[in-house]
């Protein structure tokens, strides 16, 4: 290499490094003016906080395209930022009309007020600058683990033996099959349909079946045995097939649709540089936006008619869902609106109840009882222990308006203002974007499960509160521990039954 040529990249480094060293600089820059702003009661206008969010959304799309964030990283801003998707019309949007609908859903006093809207989409820009912030100090680019060994040889992967495999694969669509309504859209209307659990107190019933099943689905894809990759592979994709088809959209259902695109991540890009599947982002890019418009649609259209096929057969559903394209019911207008618009509604009621002077600020009181809430409810009932928050009691029941739930910008804002509004979700997406390149660096089971159980678990994070995403994280934990004890048992059971053989042998 000449003088020159490294002279060049010598300046080429300096320039890269210093670009990435402004990034933190300016979204803090962001964090403080909007600080600053609020406690003067001065708040963006929207047009600036549209631009703070397409400018977060470009940052962190400029990341991914250099390495230097991953799609789970990328998918968590999508999921945190789509409820603000109706933010942007209110730019050509007429304060001093009245109508009747706005985000697909009936329009209330602060829907129509500009100061609440603006507060509104002011948290929203704050929020995703946090998380920009929070990535940006994590410098380092995504080296994904290619399992080829430094002499040339294929790493092999531990996986569980095939008893063990198949006890998780059973409890984990057991537990679906108990937390899913009881009856078929065709039998009875969905929110008259209960499941099993419905009397256990076991809310987290679905959301643990899921844990377990990508944890079966990762090891089977990683196993080495060819015969018992193929036995494993073959049971795991007919069990995942039925949870999402029989026991979610057939009874109007749709909690498994992050996992099922989770588990689609695993096998087309996380796991794919060792699975000889190598793709230009721009493909993986594709496919995915492929398969999240398909996702909406089935989302849609499962929205649409679960509550109307009571009493029908299958064979009327294509009728149905063709009447309601021609109808303009399920066109794409009706893809921008969804569970993330009543989302939007805690945002909104938290800035309009602080115009008004209506909060009561909680000063972390909510992350303490969401603490004291952790123990599972059945546990809780079965010792005698109330938890602070319940199915009804809890930060969603405080909101003037709503559906259930809360957005991921409501807690912090409620507790510590428009600073935990920056402040906390740059803590989490820091935390989360060095595990990620961990995760991708270290190919295993337990770090691919974490990947999938974050995206599968984002929409009830971000959309239904913080609480959601904490179990998510303690239930893999527990998984994690219980499979490498269930890796334990499967080496100690093929060296008893190799023992046995040759004991068998020198008999004979």
């Amino acid at each position: 290499m000449t003088s020159k040529q490294l002279n060049f990249n010598e300046s080429q480094d300096y320039y890269i490094a210093k670009r990435s060293s402004i990034a933190p600089i300016f979204f803090f820059g962001i964090g403080l003016i909007s600080l600053i702003y609020f406690h003067a009661d001065i708040y963006f206008s929207i047009w600036i906080s549209v631009l703070i969010a397409l400018t977060v959304v470009l940052y962190f799309l400029y990341q991914l395209k250099t390495k230097k964030v991953g799609f789970m990283m990328t998918i968590i801003l999508a999921v945190f930022l789509l409820p603000f998707i109706h933010i942007p019309p209110y730019l050509w949007f007429d304060f001093e009309s009245s109508p009747l609908v706005l985000w697909g859903l009936a329009v209330n006093p602060y829907m129509v007020d500009e100061t609440v809207i603006k507060l509104t989409a002011m948290i929203g820009a704050t929020g995703a600058a946090g998380m920009a912030f929070g990535i940006s100090l994590v410098r380092s680019k995504i080296i994904h683990n290619t399992a080829i060994n430094p002499d040339g040889t294929s790493h092999i992967f531990r996986s569980m033996g095939l008893e063990i495999w198949l006890f998780w694969l059973l409890f984990g669509v057991a537990l679906s099959w108990i937390s899913s309504p009881q009856e078929t859209v065709f039998n009875a209307i969905y929110t008259e349909s209960e499941s099993l659990h419905a009397n256990l107190n076991f809310s987290s019933a679905w959301m643990i079946s899921y844990v377990i099943l990508t944890f079966v689905f990762v090891d089977a894809l990683i196993d080495p045995s060819h015969l018992r990759k193929t036995i494993k592979w073959k049971l795991v994709i007919l069990s995942v097939a039925y949870v999402f088809i029989w026991l979610q959209l057939f009874r109007g259902d749709r909690e498994s649709i992050p996992w099922v695109f989770s588990l689609a991540i695993i096998y087309y890009y996380w796991a794919g540089t060792f699975l000889n599947r190598k793709q230009k982002l721009k493909g993986l890019l594709s496919k995915g936006i492929i398969l999240i418009f398909i996702l909406l649609i089935v989302s849609l259209i499962v929205g649409m008619l679960r509550s109307g096929l009571s009493g029908l057969t299958i064979s009327d559903a294509p009728k149905i869902i063709m009447d309601s394209f021609s109808e303009g019911q399920l066109g794409i207008s009706n893809l921008l609106s969804g569970t993330w618009s009543a989302s939007l509604l805690t945002p909104l009621s938290v800035a309009g109840d602080h115009i008004y002077n209506l909060l009561e600020m909680k000063y972390g009181q909510t992350y303490l009882d969401i603490l004291l809430s952790l123990p599972p409810g059945f546990i809780a009932d079965a010792i005698g222990y109330e938890r602070p928050l319940t199915a009804t009691n809890s930060l969603a029941w405080e909101m003037r308006y709503g559906i259930g739930g809360t957005h991921a910008t409501v807690a912090p804002f409620v507790n510590f203002g428009m600073l935990g509004v920056f402040l906390i979700p740059a803590i989490w997406s820091y935390f989360l974007k060095r595990y990620e390149l961990k995760a991708l660096y270290r190919i295993s089971v337990v770090n691919l499960s974490l990947l999938a159980t974050v995206v599968m678990a984002s929409p009830h994070w971000f959309w239904y509160g913080e609480k959601n995403g904490i179990n998510a994280l303690i239930i893999w934990f527990l998984f994690a521990l219980l499979y490498r004890i269930s890796l334990g048992l499967s080496k100690w059971f093929v060296h008893k039954n190799q023992a046995n053989k040759n004991s068998l042998y020198s008999h004979v």
